[in-house]
């Protein structure tokens, strides 16, 4: 039932090997790079969401960040 996923996947994967160096490396940069950006940045709103669902200190809001990434309070 899977196994066309498995064989499409086995061609992706043998693609990617035999790619020139310098090209595999950018090409895993520009997927790569942006995809972990963004994850860290959802996870980062998360965690500052669920800490000030749980701090004690009543109508508490995560800090607001700037471009510079401080803490403006």
């Amino acid at each position: 039932m899977m196994d066309w996923l498995f064989e499409w996947w086995d061609g992706v994967e043998l693609w990617l090997v035999q790619l020139w160096y310098p090209l595999l490396v950018t090409l895993v940069l520009v997927v790569l790079l942006p995809v972990c950006w963004y994850l860290a940045r959802v996870l980062d709103r998360a965690i500052d969401g669920i800490g000030a669902k749980l701090t004690r200190v009543r109508d508490a809001e995560p800090p607001v960040r700037t471009p510079r990434g401080t803490d403006v309070s």
